[in-house]
């Protein structure tokens, strides 16, 4: 494995554990002040909290994963054009 691929798999590891953060914190966030209303409170807030933070977390990741893919679809193109270039330079050089 050289050195450009072993870049890739890191990234994609910090990605993956990104997102899962992005998706778990508001989740346990809203539980966490669920089950605490409840407690102090004596309301019954904690299952509607958690859909709440289910859904949070899920819109964030979903617009996280849009942002990971348009910022990839940019780079694939930015190298395309880059390497266009090059050919045509090359070519007009010969």
């Amino acid at each position: 494995m050289d050195t450009g691929e072993k870049a890739s798999v890191y990234r994609n590891i910090v990605l993956i554990t990104q997102i899962s953060l992005y998706v778990m914190v508001p989740i346990f966030l809203c539980l966490g002040a669920g089950i605490w209303l409840d407690g102090k409170f004596g309301w019954s807030t904690t299952l509607p909290l958690l859909v709440i933070g289910i859904a949070s977390g899920a819109r964030t990741g979903y617009v996280e994963v849009r942002r990971i893919i348009e910022a990839e679809e940019d780079r694939r193109k930015r190298r395309q054009s880059e390497e266009i270039e090059n050919k045509v330079r090359r070519h007009g050089k010969t």
